[in-house]
């Protein structure tokens, strides 16, 4: 792909990552749906740990809202929609099916947060939140960067005005929105930039696939599939 991601293969496991990121010592990946979906079944779990040579793993029971967890030192939470990872050679996972999996990381301390960005998790702004914990805990806004990938995008995530509604009150611009055909439409991974942006972090790579259109890679709420999720991970080396 022309924006620098490339799509990896690793025993059952198919997802996009960034080859140059991994070289920062940020493993990552937003994985497709011709991967295993890692609900109960602890053999594939087990199986996504060796296939991505790692130690271990952290999935979350997500609720749509702004909790974070910080993993350190053995620490496993199991609810909420975001993981600030400290802690080496775990993998911190979140599951998606149109909502926006995003991962911001300061590789010099080693940190890194993956997050589940829903516009529910958007309009609260989970993602500026992890940036003030990120930068609390000790992590350099200068040398911060975030990897959006895959998401529902503006040309199918049609919403009522009610929701347009919440966005303006916590100060998200008219830019996030189109209206087109009688229709309203949210850009969500637009939304978490701006975020970004505000904060002051630039460096942004965006895979920019949609989930509804792209049938044949991802799974859509939107599109039908109710109980089908992607995953998506980030474990620093």
């Amino acid at each position: 792909m022309d924006n620098g991601f490339i799509l990896r293969r690793a025993g059952d496991w198919t997802y996009y990552c960034l080859p140059d990121i991994e070289r920062k010592g940020i493993r990552h990946g937003f994985f497709t749906r011709a991967s295993p979906q890692m609900y109960r079944d602890l053999k594939e779990k087990e199986d996504f740990i060796t296939a991505l040579g790692l130690g271990d793993v952290v999935i979350l029971r997500q609720e749509h809202g702004d909790v974070l967890n910080v993993v350190k030192n053995g620490e496993r939470p199991t609810t909420g929609d975001g993981i600030i990872l400290l802690e080496r050679g775990v993998g911190a996972v979140i599951k998606t099916a149109d909502c926006l999996s995003l991962i911001i990381c300061d590789p010099t301390y080693p940190m890194a947060s993956i997050l589940h960005a829903g516009w529910r998790g958007t309009v609260k702004r989970i993602t500026e939140k992890a940036i003030h914990e990120m930068l609390r805990i000790g992590a350099k806004k200068e040398w911060m960067f975030a990897i959006l990938g895959p998401s529902i995008n503006r040309c199918c995530y049609r919403v009522n005005g009610d929701v347009r509604e919440e966005f303006e009150k916590k100060g998200f611009s008219e830019n996030i929105f189109t209206e087109y055909e009688g229709g309203l439409y949210l850009s969500i991974r637009g939304a978490n930039r701006e975020i970004l942006e505000k904060e002051g972090i630039y460096n942004i790579y965006d895979l920019d696939l949609c989930t509804h259109c792209r049938e044949e890679e991802f799974y859509s709420f939107r599109r039908g599939d109710r109980t089908e999720r992607q995953i998506n991970f980030v474990s620093l080396e």
